[in-house]
C-alpha cells in the first residue's frame, strides 16, 4: 500500500491542478464496432429501471476497504469489498451486448442518463428475457473508437476442420480495443469487469468481478436494472492546493486553465493512446484482467505540446484560498516518469482590481523525487501532492500599485 506523499512547494510562479467538473458526454452511435459518433442528447432508446456503477478504490485508499460499506446503509445489499460508487456520475457507458449464440453478431451501443428525467436509457435494442454477455467502458467519449472480439472463439488449431468447441460466444471473455483515447483526461477512465441484471434497483443479483453474464427483463415492472463493476485504466494525480496566508492577505489568485504533459524518461508522450484489454471470465475470486499482459498501451497521435493537454478550464476563474482544495486529473500511466503541469491564472488585488492577466506557470515533477522507490506510474494508483503557493518578495514587488493598477499580461 502506498502512503500519500506530501510536497510543500514554495514557488515564485504558480502551478496548479484544479477540481474536475465531470462533464457528461453522450455520443450517438450505430450498432457497428466503432463508437465514434458525435454528441446526441436526444438519442432514442429503451428506458432502464436503473443503473449503478462501482469502481475499485485507488491504491492509496486500500486501507479503507474494511471500514467503508458504500451504500449499504440505504440499500438492501452491500457494495463488494474494495469498491466505491463511481464518481463520474452520469457519464455515458460504452457497451457491447454479445449474444450467447455465436452465430448472432454482437450489438454495440451505450447507456446514457437523461438528466432532466432522472432516467437511464440505452440505444441497444436487446431482446427481453434473453441471455447476453455485457462488456464496456466508461466514459464513452465521441473520439474513442471501441471494438471487442471473443477471447476464445472456439477454433481448434489442431484440427484441419477448425471446428468450434461447445461453448457460448463470449462466455470465456473478450478482447477489448480502445483507439484514440486522450492521454490526459478530466475523467476516470474505467473498464467493466463485472455486469449483472437485477430484479429491482436494490438487489444486484450476485454482482461479482469476472462475471459478464446478463439476462434481460426479469423485474416485476419489466424494467432492466443494470449493475456494473469498474476497474481503473488510468492513474490519477491529486493536488491539495492552498495559498500562503501572507500572500492571500494582499492578492487573490483565480485559476483559469489547467494542462498536463507526461514523459517517459526524456520522451514526451503522445496526446492519444490505443489500449488493448484482455478480459477473462472468473468466479469472482480473482480479477478478469491478467497482471502480466492483461492491458497493453500503445502510443498514438502527436507528441503532447509543451503547454500540455487541457483537462479543466473556467473562463471566470476559480478562486484559491488558504484552505486546501483537492484538484484531480487522470492520465495514461504506462511507464510515465515525469509530470509537467501548466496553469493559466489571473491575479487581483483585494479591491477586486485585475493586476496580472493570463499568467502561465509550469512545474516539472519527477516521480522518483516525489515517491521513494517509485520509478514509473501505474494504473489504478493515485499520486497525491500538497502544495502551498508562496510567491517571492521580488515577484510581489513587481506587481502594479494596488491603488492605481495597470494590468500586466504575461
Amino acid at each position: 500500500m502506498k502512503t500519500i506523499t506530501t510536497i510543500i512547494s514554495k514557488v515564485s510562479l504558480v502551478s496548479f491542478i484544479s477540481l474536475i467538473s465531470f462533464v457528461s458526454f453522450v455520443s450517438s452511435c450505430s450498432k457497428s464496432d466503432d463508437l465514434d459518433g458525435g454528441e446526441d442528447l436526444n438519442a432514442p432508446g429503451v428506458a432502464l429501471g436503473g443503473l449503478s456503477g462501482y469502481s475499485t478504490y485507488f491504491e492509496e485508499n486500500m486501507d479503507l476497504q474494511m471500514t467503508r460499506s458504500g451504500d449499504a446503509s440505504t440499500r438492501a445489499w452491500a457494495i463488494p469489498s474494495g469498491y466505491v460508487k463511481y464518481e463520474g456520475g452520469v457519464q455515458p457507458i460504452a457497451i457491447a451486448f454479445a449474444d450467447t449464440n455465436m452465430v448472432i453478431s454482437k450489438q454495440m451501443g451505450h447507456f446514457y442518463k437523461v438528466e432532466d428525467k432522472d432516467q437511464w436509457r440505452t440505444n441497444v435494442e436487446f431482446k427481453a428475457n434473453h441471455d447476453y454477455y455485457l462488456y464496456g467502458f466508461i466514459p464513452n467519449l465521441p473520439v474513442i473508437k471501441y471494438s471487442i472480439t471473443d477471447i476464445n472463439p472456439g477454433l481448434d488449431d489442431d484440427s484441419d476442420a477448425k471446428t468450434v468447441t461447445a461453448h457460448d460466444g463470449y462466455s470465456h471473455g473478450a478482447i477489448m480495443s480502445l483507439e484514440d483515447v486522450p492521454a490526459v483526461m478530466p475523467n476516470d477512465l474505467c473498464v467493466v469487469i463485472g455486469a449483472k441484471h437485477g430484479t429491482d434497483k436494490e438487489h444486484d443479483s450476485g454482482l461479482r468481478r469476472g462475471d459478464f453474464s446478463f439476462r434481460t427483463s426479469q423485474g416485476d415492472d419489466d424494467k432492466d436494472y443494470v449493475f456494473l463493476l469498474f476497474d481503473h485504466l488510468y492513474a490519477a494525480l491529486s493536488i491539495n492546493m492552498k495559498v500562503y496566508a501572507d500572500y492571500d492577505a494582499i492578492r487573490t489568485i483565480k485559476l483559469k486553465s489547467l494542462k498536463l504533459s507526461t514523459q517517459v524518461g526524456e520522451t514526451v508522450s503522445t496526446d492519444k493512446t490505443n489500449i488493448t484489454i484482455k478480459l477473462h471470465t472468473t468466479d469472482g475470486s480473482t480479477s478478469p484482467i491478467d497482471t502480466e499482459d492483461g492491458i497493453v498501451f500503445e502510443s498514438a497521435g502527436e507528441p503532447i505540446s509543451s503547454d500540455g493537454m487541457e483537462f479543466w478550464s473556467d473562463g471566470d476563474g476559480e478562486q484559491l484560498t488558504t484552505s486546501s482544495k483537492q484538484f484531480i486529473g487522470y492520465f495514461m500511466p504506462d511507464c510515465i516518469t515525469k509530470l509537467v503541469l501548466t496553469s493559466e491564472y489571473d491575479v487581483y488585488d483585494k479591491q477586486g482590481n485585475l493586476i496580472r492577466q493570463n499568467c502561465k506557470a509550469t512545474n516539472t515533477m519527477e516521480l522518483k523525487d516525489l515517491l521513494t522507490e517509485q520509478l514509473a506510474t501505474e494504473r489504478g494508483k493515485r499520486y497525491t501532492i500538497d502544495m502551498t503557493i508562496m510567491p517571492t518578495y521580488l515577484y510581489m514587488l513587481s506587481d502594479p500599485d494596488v491603488k492605481n493598477p495597470v494590468v500586466i499580461s504575461e
